[in-house]
């Protein structure tokens, strides 16, 4: 894949707003934590910054991409990551936290506009068959600096401090900008943009057609289904890891990290195996099962787990299959979802599963003093299984060969795809 020049750029600048995305969550976290004197309230805030952008401003953010020259947005919203991680770097140099936190929650804001218009100028640089291998090649080095995100940020922090590392932040948006900046758009992806002067009003219809069309269409119905038993599944296991692996296995605290340390491993490994098989699979439905089944087994393993070695392993299973459904999910709303639509559905698909892992946060640190994680883990087991039944149904729906009639005849209004 990254023979292809125009997708080559899109990697890299993919790789530094993940790196610039690492270096500023680690730096503001052991700032915050110092400063705050490990405050409980100013973590919270921390993560709600982080977190309430991805509700409020995803659709809303999906939608004017697909409105605009998508280029320009990532440039644009590259350029003001820059200079908010440089206003963030002045905010810690003058320790105002709750000033931190607001500025923290825009530049999260701005960064929702990122990933819609990068997905469809991935779309408009490679085939369709590539769309797997496209996927798997950013999730790779996600899931890389996912594992390496602490271990980069720490030393950044310890070695310059929390102002430093949001300068050398900025510098990777800043290096993304000009990647951006030299790739040249087909005219045929400016084809659905909206003229500046249509009213707010179209704007609002168009926002409600992401929700609309996974209503209105079985494909995406049941992958947002399917994308929200993940979510709910990972949040039981996030959540309660610490509880199963010290009160009810009675290990020690090293295993906590272990564990997380195996999951990260699994990511890696089905994330990186999508990326090498990738040019050898043609049904990325199937392999959607396979993700699913996957989850289902690591998800049964750890519910019966009593030692160790059997935890372990379940969360490199569970690792492996989130991965796989990660790049799965992201790969079908690729190949199936008309280009115009693809912004605003797709921030859609990105919210929902955050959404559902907030809900099991929630529901099942309720439910655990009167269960316990076991029993939580069990029932994430059968949610899953009903979710293998819901992508086993999708072969029904559709396949490759017919991908872009099969869902188009699906939208119930063409009114409400031109509203232009």
């Amino acid at each position: 894949m990254l023979k292809n020049k125009v997708f080559r750029r899109i990697w890299l600048t993919q790789t530094l707003s993940s790196l610039g995305d690492a270096i500023r969550n680690w730096a503001i976290l052991f700032w915050v934590f110092l400063e705050a004197d490990q405050s409980v309230f100013y973590r919270t805030a921390l993560l709600f910054a982080e977190m309430l952008p991805v509700f409020l401003i995803a659709p809303l953010a999906g939608t004017w991409v697909d409105r605009r020259n998508p280029k320009k947005v990532l440039q644009t919203s590259l350029v003001i990551r820059a200079l908010m991680s440089l206003i963030l770097a002045g905010l810690i140099w003058l320790e105002q936290i709750p000033l931190l936190l607001v500025a923290l929650a825009f530049t999260c804001s701005i960064q929702q506009f990122f990933q819609p218009a990068i997905s469809k100028l991935t779309v408009a640089a490679v085939e369709d068959k590539d769309y797997g291998t496209a996927s798997s090649s950013v999730r790779t080095v996600d899931t890389l600096l996912a594992l390496a995100g602490p271990a980069i940020g720490a030393f950044l922090f310890q070695w310059w401090g929390a102002s430093l590392s949001l300068i050398v932040d900025g510098i990777c948006f800043f290096l993304g900008s000009l990647l951006i900046l030299r790739i040249c758009t087909s005219p045929a992806l400016l084809s659905h943009t909206s003229d500046l002067s249509t009213p707010a009003s179209a704007f609002w219809k168009e926002f409600l057609e992401g929700f609309k069309y996974i209503g209105a269409n079985q494909l995406t119905k049941r992958l947002f289904v399917l994308s929200g038993i993940m979510g709910l599944s990972v949040g039981a296991v996030n959540l309660l890891n610490i509880f199963f692996v010290i009160d009810e296995l009675h290990l020690s605290e090293d295993y906590v990290a272990w564990a997380s340390t195996a999951s990260g491993i699994g990511m890696f490994a089905g994330a990186i195996g999508l990326n090498v098989l990738g040019s050898r699979l043609k049904n990325y439905v199937k392999v959607n099962i396979w993700g699913t089944a996957i989850m289902a087994c690591g998800l049964l393993l750890l519910t019966l787990s009593f030692h160790s070695v059997t935890m372990l392993l379940s969360r490199f299973m569970l690792g492996i299959g989130s991965s796989i459904l990660g790049i799965t999910l992201g790969t079908i709303i690729m190949m199936f979802i008309p280009e115009k639509l693809l912004g605003r559905v797709g921030s859609v698909f990105e919210g929902g599963p955050l959404a559902a892992t907030l809900c099991g946060y929630a529901f099942f640190g309720w439910l655990y003093p009167y269960t316990g994680a076991r029993f939580i883990f069990g029932t994430s087991f059968v949610l899953f299984v009903i979710a293998f039944l819901f992508a086993v149904s999708l072969l029904s729906i559709t396949s490759v060969a017919k991908k872009h009639s099969s869902v188009q005849e699906e939208f119930i209004s063409d009114s409400q795809v031109n509203t232009r």
